[in-house]
């Protein structure tokens, strides 16, 4: 988790019910690679940061359009 995330800045004043989430973006070969070699995955501030851009969007939209429809049932 980042250390200086606002996003509660946005939602607590006046409060507004919110959810925020991580969707994961990291290549599958990267993260069995560094299950092997024991490293650790570089985060999003890292140059050394891989993401399977397509993936991490399909996921992202895909789990909020559940969410909504969900949402719509209540």
């Amino acid at each position: 988790m980042m250390g200086a995330e606002d996003f509660n800045s946005f939602t607590s004043d006046p409060y507004i019910p919110s959810v925020y989430y991580k969707v994961g973006g990291t290549p599958v070969a990267e993260l069995t690679a560094a299950k092997k070699n024991g490293t650790r995955i570089p985060g999003n501030h890292s140059p050394l940061f891989k993401v399977d851009s397509e993936t991490a969007i399909k996921m992202g939209v895909q789990t909020t359009v559940i969410a909504l429809l969900d949402l719509l049932k209540k």
